[in-house]
């Protein structure tokens, strides 16, 4: 395989009625996806079996994790480890867009 290079800013797309996700890359091992929420949209919580990591691209959201919102932005990274529940929501006036990375399968 050879080194790619994905550029998020062609690739996103916005719906109204729900968030827009889409396998950008897989391996054997792991899964790569983007996922692009307009305000008030979300990813319920839910658990993986092994560790599940955001990158924020684009605006501004709340990581949901447990019973506690955090607030999440561009240029950060969220790492939750397997088994922990996690969520995210866009609870801006602005586009959020993130790259997830899970293990393939997960």
């Amino acid at each position: 395989m050879k080194s790619q290079i994905i550029d998020v800013q062609k690739l996103k797309q916005f719906d109204d009625a729900k968030r827009y996700q889409e396998t950008i890359f897989t391996d054997d091992h792991n899964r790569i996806s983007m996922i692009c929420m307009k305000p008030g949209q979300e990813i319920v919580t839910h658990t993986h079996h092994g560790s599940h990591i955001w990158t924020v691209i684009e605006g501004q959201g709340e990581l949901l994790s447990g019973k506690e919102a955090h607030k999440i932005s561009v240029g950060q990274i969220v790492v939750v480890p397997a088994f922990e529940d996690h969520g995210i929501r866009n609870a801006s006036s602005e586009n959020l867009v993130i790259a997830s990375i899970t293990a393939k399968g997960d």
